[in-house]
């Protein structure tokens, strides 16, 4: 109880200290569109998950799917 209203006064304090929320900075359409592809993953990654889905949903090891995973993920571009 005592940690929810500390968290609240320093929210509230946080927010009128500062002056309220900023106003975010202009992006260009070259950082735009380089934001969406970082953020959208690829054909390398969707293959992963696919592979992943099958091992898991197969049967397979939970802990094998998972270590496979990331496996063929970090073989990736």
């Amino acid at each position: 109880m005592r940690a929810t209203i500390i968290a609240g006064l320093m929210a509230v304090g946080f927010l009128a200290g500062c002056g309220g929320v900023e106003a975010p900075e202009e992006m260009s359409p070259e950082e735009v569109n380089r934001v969406v592809e970082m953020a959208t993953p690829g054909p390398c990654t969707d293959a992963c998950d696919a592979k992943y889905y099958q091992c898991y949903y197969g049967g397979g090891d939970p802990y094998y799917c998972s270590s496979y995973r990331a496996y063929c993920i970090s073989q990736c571009p």
